[in-house]
């Protein structure tokens, strides 16, 4: 028994021949380690932070709300997520994003601005809206540092119908507009266009400016100035191609006028009027206007020499947009012919006769009811309002034009204020 126990004790302990742990053996590389590592952790804040705050400047943006301005019928306004339509006759601000705008068949007109810098009245885009059209506002955004670098950026859906679109850059930063239809989706730079939207295909003219046509997997499309394209379900255009001729130079003013317009004056011995080029609403204007004694007539206008001959067209529509604000003359005046604005085309005809056609604009009744209102037309103050005129060459067929010789716009009467934009003379 003892010789058991003896030979117990005498056995060494289990643990004797275990290693030891790496780490005990070597301390230093652990302090390495938790050094390196803290290291690797410092610098990876030290790049990360910046980057993640710079990051969240350049995306965090404002929402901003359109205003809608009808100017011909009635207008109908279905706020985010409501299923009922609200009827809009007047002016209205707050318009939010999820906002879907109608325009019912019968003569509608309407003006949806888009983005206004600075928290100022003034726009850096329109969108005009005109019959039958259903526009959706998707997102509209400014970005909420002014140290952020992206643009103000406008997300527009447009199911069916036509509208023009207006875009400026502003003094801070551009505008980025974007248009989703069934057929693809339009991105558009700063300039005006015309987009007409059907069951069967999307269709982009470009008056001024830029247009990318992008559909899935095909290759974007460009559309510069005085180009069209157009895009279905299945296609996308290769290439733009060209307008219907426009006969007119610089008629959304956005060029130098020296080689296209110029300015006149009529007035004797008295305060004369004055015509500017502006920028209001996203487009670029000719400003009409004459502050000074009543009860005297002055005419002040802008003119084009055109020179061109039309024998070969079907087709001659004049368009413009008119906005008045301001006439102290009622009516056109005893001869109907001073009008806030008026546009009048002189031409040459088939016989070799110089003869013209005007068409003119006011918004005060005649307070003479002898004083008749001949080739004008009554539209609502203060809101821009397109006019397109009917075919020339069938209105004018006894006398049909063989030459397009000038054009003028001009404002006449005592005291007005009135703008146009985006002035074209089409021939097709």
């Amino acid at each position: 028994m003892n010789s058991d126990i003896v030979g117990a004790s005498s056995a060494e302990p289990l643990w004797i021949d275990q290693p030891q742990h790496r780490v005990r053996e070597n301390p230093e590389r652990l302090a390495w380690i938790v050094l390196l590592t803290s290291f690797a952790i410092f610098v990876a804040l030290l790049v990360a932070v910046p980057i993640s705050l710079r990051y969240f400047i350049e995306v965090s943006t404002v929402k901003q709300h359109a205003v809608l301005d009808p100017t011909q019928g009635t207008i109908l306004l279905y706020p985010p997520r409501s299923l009922e339509p609200i009827a809009i006759t007047e002016l209205r601000d707050q318009v939010a994003e999820g906002s879907i705008i109608e325009a019912g068949d019968g003569p509608t007109q309407a003006t949806v601005r888009l983005i206004n810098e600075d928290n100022t009245d003034r726009s850096l885009g329109s969108i005009q809206l005109f019959s039958g059209t259903r526009l959706r506002i998707d997102q509209m955004r400014s970005p909420m540092f002014d140290m952020s670098s992206a643009p103000y950026r406008a997300r527009l859906s447009v199911d069916k119908g036509q509208l023009r679109v207006f875009t400026n850059s502003g003094e801070q930063r551009p505008v980025s507009v974007s248009i989703a239809t069934p057929h693809g989706e339009v991105d558009l730079q700063a300039g005006s266009y015309q987009i007409a939207v059907t069951e069967g295909q999307t269709a982009i003219t470009v008056s001024a400016g830029e247009a990318i046509l992008r559909k899935g997997e095909h290759s974007p499309v460009v559309v510069t100035s005085g180009l069209r394209a157009w895009m279905t379900a299945d296609a996308l255009i290769d290439a733009p191609i060209a307008a219907s001729e426009n006969l007119l130079r610089n008629g959304n003013f956005t060029e130098s006028m020296r080689d296209s317009w110029e300015s006149y004056v009529i007035a004797q011995n008295v305060t004369p009027g004055r015509v500017s080029i502006m920028e209001r609403e996203g487009r670029r204007v000719a400003y009409f206007v004459r502050q000074g004694e009543d009860n005297v007539p002055t005419e002040v206008g802008i003119r084009q020499f055109i020179g061109k001959d039309v024998n070969v067209y079907d087709k001659l529509v004049l368009q413009l947009d008119v906005k008045l604000l301001f006439q102290s003359l009622s009516g056109a005046g005893y001869l109907s012919s001073e009008y806030p604005l008026r546009v009048e085309i002189n031409y040459t005809d088939i016989y070799g006769k110089q003869l013209s056609w005007g068409h003119g604009f006011y918004y005060r009744d005649p307070e003479n009811e002898n004083w008749k209102i001949v080739n004008g037309e009554k539209i609502p103050p203060f809101n821009w309002y397109t006019y397109r005129s009917p075919n020339l060459m069938e209105l004018l067929k006894e006398t049909r034009p063989a030459r397009i010789d000038s054009i003028r716009i001009y404002a006449s009467g005592w005291n007005y204020q009135s703008m146009v934009s985006e002035v074209f003379l089409v021939a097709e």
